[in-house]
């Protein structure tokens, strides 16, 4: 064991001072005046020698309590990104403020996730009021994208910014082993905007997270679908998808058709952007996919909207059906999986899918 110089010093030190006091009591020529102070700066030096000697298990102690804290702390870190606690999330879009749309909130509610998808076009009168107040249940659990319809006027678009604290209409945070990203088709996207460089720089990092497991990106207006009467968004989709490809996005969620409607996991065609690459023609289970799955949820409450026949990259697609998209992943553990279900007392089921991962590839 190493010596403590302390111990020495006062092994050595404290007979000296005792016999010093002796003999300066006993043969001293200045009588008590001199024996006391002598005394004083005796005791006082004892009682330093002392407090060094303290204060330095003390500071020991201290520096032993701040290693153990530090070292709970990273044990809590990383605590925190495992474990097998299942969650879930809704995501939907064209709400509008109807009866339907109260039934939608009853489905959330009947859901209970942690947060909700709002897809943008909240509301159609051109005021935000009607809208907050139908979803005040949820208000507080919700997170939005900005439609078509909310930038109809520069108030109502501050009114939903406000609201929901945002400064930007693209922003991003991650909940557990998932990212998510939020975007806009409703402001600059192009290459050469801010968005596209806040997007590319975040799916670059995130991607890389050993602690992310999912990515999911969200926004209004769809770029795959098999809709009637509202085109897709070709520019979003050329400057968007390739990304998703690049970086492994899992899954795109759209809105703005008023149905219901999934792909299959499907990468960017260079040579036709309107015919995307089909990666996997499983119907519902998917082993390591190698492309995004896109899906359309504007099934909020607006009027309804019809399906074309589908396209050779959906695999299913509901119309005349009012309705949500839940999400369920198990936290740093597979499968992801997502679920239709429809508004009403029995809330069906209408539509299931399933997502594994074998490991981050």
């Amino acid at each position: 064991m190493k010596p403590n110089n302390n111990h020495l010093v006062q092994i050595l030190i404290v007979p000296m001072l005792f016999s010093l006091i002796f003999y300066n009591s006993n043969f001293s020529g200045e009588g008590d005046k001199n024996n006391n102070e002598f005394d004083f700066i005796s005791l006082n030096f004892l009682q330093n020698s002392y407090a060094i000697e303290s204060d330095e298990k003390d500071e020991n102690n201290n520096n032993n309590d701040s290693k153990e804290t530090k070292e709970d702390g990273e044990e809590d870190k990383s605590e925190n990104n495992v474990g097998k606690s299942i969650f879930n999330i809704v995501a939907v879009g064209d709400w509008d403020c109807t009866s339907e749309t109260e039934d939608t909130v009853d489905n959330i509610l009947e859901q209970d996730p942690e947060f909700v998808l709002a897809l943008g076009d909240l509301s159609y009168n051109g005021k935000a009021k009607c809208w907050l107040e139908l979803i005040e249940p949820i208000a507080e659990k919700t997170k939005i994208v900005i439609g078509n319809h909310e930038v109809d006027s520069s108030k109502l678009l501050k009114d939903y910014m406000n609201y929901f604290g945002l400064e930007n209409q693209y922003y991003s945070f991650n909940q557990k082993n998932v990212h998510f990203l939020a975007l806009s088709t409703e402001t600059d996207f192009d290459d050469e905007s801010e968005q596209y460089a806040f997007a590319k720089q975040d799916l670059e990092k995130y991607s890389k997270d050993p602690f992310i497991d999912w990515i999911i990106v969200f926004y209004h207006r769809y770029i795959y679908g098999s809709g009637s009467g509202l085109e897709e968004e070709k520019d979003f989709r050329e400057t968007y998808h390739p990304l998703f490809d690049k970086y492994k996005v899992d899954l795109a969620l759209q809105g703005h058709l008023h149905v219901y409607e999934r792909t299959y996991p499907i990468t960017f065609n260079n040579e036709d952007g309107d015919e995307p690459i089909v990666q996997d023609n499983n119907p519902n289970l998917y082993k390591n996919p190698k492309g995004t799955i896109f899906l359309t949820v504007g099934t909020g409450g607006a009027h309804d909207m019809q399906l074309s026949s589908l396209k050779d990259f959906s695999v299913e697609g509901i119309a005349g059906e009012f309705g949500i998209l839940n999400i369920q992943i198990e936290n740093d553990q597979t499968p992801l999986i997502g679920q239709f279900i429809e508004n009403g007392k029995k809330q069906k089921i209408a539509d299931e899918f399933k997502i594994i991962k074998d490991n981050k590839t």
